[in-house]
């Protein structure tokens, strides 16, 4: 039986299994890291019940760009979840198809019912031959309601960080740049803060803020 969807916001994590996420950061391999912390902030970030969807590139077939999703958009079951995600192997020589991902996750969300949130989880850039930047301008220009937030983990290249920042930017969210655990953790708890919009009585959008987020001023009335 397919779970109803609430009204509220609602997030879509893209997550990067591609074969660099085998290379090892302090001994450990940066798939491991991304999962833990991942799963650490889904539990500890997103309020029970929140619509969230989980896809994923790279653990299915080596010299492949197929983005698989996950886990449907559906209200948060943490422990459901973290199953899904244990379950994610990096594979090597799998790509990176960030554009795809992208373009795909617009399916994924059509059921939501307020503002959405997209997470990208990846230590590369696009292999795949696609134009990330192309898609996430398609959203903004069709008045996609999203926020766009990118963890670059490991990636230590300026060049690569400043093009993320700038489509994260272009995606009204934020980049965050990961280099260890520690940041990851921290990086991955502020790109799935959810975010609230409030209107007031007659449906009108007065303001947009965070979950546990700086407060956001509105003018005396009834929200």
């Amino acid at each position: 039986n397919k779970k109803s969807i609430r009204p509220g916001p609602a997030t879509a994590i893209i997550l990067d299994a591609s074969g660099s996420m085998l290379q090892r950061l302090d001994g450990e391999r940066r798939i491991q890291v991304a999962k833990r912390g991942l799963m650490q902030a889904i539990a500890g970030q997103i309020p029970a019940g929140t619509p969230v969807s989980l896809r994923v590139f790279g653990h299915k077939e080596a010299d492949s760009c197929r983005s698989d999703l996950e886990i449907p958009l559906q209200p948060l079951d943490v422990p459901a979840a973290r199953k899904v995600i244990s379950r994610i192997q990096a594979r090597n020589l799998a790509r990176t198809p960030i554009a795809d991902s992208l373009a795909l996750v617009r399916e994924d969300l059509a059921q939501a019912q307020g503002p959405r949130t997209i997470v990208l989880v990846t230590d590369g850039e696009e292999t795949c031959d696609g134009d990330p930047e192309a898609v996430i301008r398609q959203l903004v220009d069709d008045g996609y309601d999203v926020r766009l937030n990118i963890i670059g983990f490991a990636l230590n290249d300026p060049i690569l960080e400043h093009l993320f920042g700038a489509w994260a930017q272009l995606g009204g969210g934020e980049y965050f740049s990961a280099a260890d655990k520690q940041s990851f953790d921290q990086a991955v708890g502020k790109a799935l803060q959810v975010n609230y919009t409030v209107v007031d009585a007659a449906g009108k959008e007065i303001a947009h803020g965070l979950v546990d987020g700086d407060p956001v001023a509105v003018p005396p009335g009834d929200y």
